[in-house]
């Protein structure tokens, strides 16, 4: 059966999210549509429909009779995405925890272990983990946030993880020593730890505190204060 419009557009975006972000196709590089569409065997409407896609998601910029790259990214940008989305997902737990249930609870549990076990393989190889990782980290924050009983607000805080996921993964693919990255990692793991703990024991100022912290925190190289993690 020939795969819809569709889902090939949808196909093309995240191998392009996925090259962007990892840093294999570079920050001002072009992106020529027909090189694209003879690489990935597709039309030409469908490359430029996902490249639309990725412009209207921050990852390239079209400009008139340029065509598109991918977009440079500045330190301020970064940090004012981690800072937007800090509130955006302090506000969502905060709710999420006065609304609490079991069901909530046990769904926290469950993203949190499955975020654990891909954590333990990043310290070994994370450049073949670190795709599986930002899934389960962001199955991990949408969790958190899931019941705060706002579609609206799920939807803003849904984009803003997106839209930081190339930094997250710039960083994991930055050439960075054994001890640094296992001490990152370790890291990472006792502050996901320790929002979940904040969440079920239902502490609200904790657990708002705790998230606007780990999302904008510095790492004190030339990622500083990258939601990397």
């Amino acid at each position: 059966m020939q795969q819809s419009n569709v889902s090939v557009v949808s196909e093309i975006a995240e191998k392009l999210r996925r090259d962007i972000s990892l840093g294999l196709i570079k920050p001002g590089e072009r992106l020529n549509i027909e090189a694209l569409k003879r690489k990935h065997e597709v039309s030409h409407p469908s490359v430029r429909e996902a490249l639309s896609l990725l412009s209207g998601e921050g990852y390239v910029l079209f400009e008139e009779q340029k065509g598109f790259r991918v977009l440079q990214s500045s330190f301020q940008e970064q940090q004012d995405t981690a800072r937007v989305r800090a509130e955006l997902e302090a506000i969502a737990i905060g709710w999420s925890i006065e609304r609490s249930t079991r069901a909530w609870r046990s769904q926290v549990v469950a993203a949190h272990y499955a975020l654990s076990e891909v954590e333990a393989c990043l310290t070994t190889d994370p450049v073949a983990h670190v795709l599986e990782w930002d899934e389960m980290n962001r199955a991990f924050h949408l969790g958190l946030a899931s019941n705060c009983g706002s579609p609206k607000l799920m939807a803003l805080i849904t984009a803003q993880y997106d839209v930081s996921r190339r930094y997250r993964l710039m960083a994991h693919g930055a050439e960075t020593s054994d001890k640094t990255r296992l001490a990152w990692v370790e890291k990472s793991s006792e502050e996901h730890n320790a929002l979940k703990t904040a969440a079920l024991d239902g502490h609200v100022e904790v657990a708002c505190q705790l998230l606007r912290d780990h999302i904008q925190k510095s790492r004190g190289d030339k990622f500083e204060a990258l939601d990397a993690l």
